[in-house]
């Protein structure tokens, strides 16, 4: 009876299924939310092996936000039907950790916002995002949803459809107990809050990867400070913060941005050199093929981290700048990440 229910709740995924889970809950009091650890899982194989595990439990951690899809817009160039389509929707093959809160997390892309600007087209989408939302957490057994969460680069341009967004979305979901967050990028600080309980201000990718002078595209404290003007800062949402704790090599041909490498080891003397203008920055001397990409000679690659001093130094500002309860956030759980850092200096992290 089981397979036969569980047979059903697949189907109702892949059609984007027609009704909600039930939740018998009370709604989490956003404002008052206890300083608690959380991480962020951003693949799509949810697999959870040892060193993560471990992670999970020496670090207390209490809420996964974990990606279940994204949002794009596609055109089928064979039958010339256009629309938002959910991509890189994530496998689950671990199960839910014990004791452990699943945050459902939905990437929306600025094509799908400009494509979907019509009211009834965000409404639709809205009720289908829940959908999915609630039938995979059902079918993949991720407990009570008590939270989800939408993830957006939203401009000013792109704000009002995100917005109404946010709004369906959180109508759609209110029956259910079950709040709705948003990402809140540094820019974002200057624009209205997005009308929703929550946001998670995330403190990387704070400066401009596709820019080969920039000193660290992940997290410069500099880049945070613009936005952190007078102590506190004032904000409509209630927010938890986010820093990361990952590596990657940035590529570039004659000053142009080529895409991101995820080898963090250039010490192959035989294909790179160290830059005489940027100790952190490599040269290559030798054509060769990395992730798929052919490289040649004079292209540069600049190796950026996210440097656990200058991780605490930039929690220390912004716990100043927004005082009050939250929680910590780490940005991605993934035991290539994990072993770049000691328990120690996490443990530091989410200390603030």
């Amino acid at each position: 009876m089981k397979s036969i229910s569980r047979l059903i709740s697949l189907l109702s995924v892949l059609l984007l299924g027609c009704g909600c889970s039930e939740n018998t809950h009370s709604v989490i009091d956003s404002q008052q939310r206890d300083h608690e650890n959380a991480v962020y899982f951003w693949k799509t194989r949810f697999e959870l092996g040892g060193s993560e595990t471990s992670f999970l439990k020496e670090h207390s951690i209490k809420r996964i936000y974990l990606k279940y899809f994204d949002v794009d817009y596609e055109s089928n160039p064979v039958t010339q039907e256009e629309g938002v389509v959910p991509v890189g929707t994530t496998s689950f093959v671990s199960g839910r950790p014990k004791d452990i809160e699943i945050v459902p997390t939905v990437f929306i892309t600025i094509k799908a916002l400009v494509y979907i600007r019509d009211k009834k087209l965000v409404t639709d989408s809205a009720w289908k995002i829940v959908q999915r939302i609630l039938n995979m957490s059902s079918y993949n057994e991720m407990g009570n949803i008590r939270e989800v969460q939408l993830d957006c680069d939203w401009t000013e341009s792109t704000q009002e459809t995100y917005f109404a967004l946010c709004r369906a979305t959180k109508d759609l979901l209110k029956n259910d107990n079950i709040i709705i967050s948003s990402t809140i990028r540094l820019h974002q600080l200057r624009l209205p809050a997005p009308p929703v309980e929550r946001g998670v201000l995330m403190l990387y990718n704070t400066g401009a990867m596709r820019n080969p002078a920039t000193n660290n595209s992940i997290l410069d404290i500099n880049d945070v400070k613009v936005y952190l003007k007078g102590t506190p800062v004032k904000y409509e949402l209630p927010l938890d913060f986010a820093y990361p704790i990952y590596s990657w090599g940035l590529w570039y041909r004659d000053h142009e941005f080529m895409g991101i490498l995820h080898q963090n080891d250039y010490l192959d003397a035989s294909r790179y050199t160290v830059s005489e203008e940027n100790g952190s920055s490599f040269i290559v001397q030798k054509e060769h093929i990395l992730e798929g990409h052919r490289l040649i000679p004079g292209d540069m690659i600049r190796l950026e981290t996210s440097d656990s001093n200058t991780i605490k130094e930039t929690a220390s500002l912004v716990t100043a700048a927004f005082p009050g309860k939250h929680s910590n956030i780490i940005y991605h759980l993934d035991s290539k990440n994990l072993k770049q850092y000691s328990q120690d200096e996490i443990k530091g992290i989410y200390s603030y």
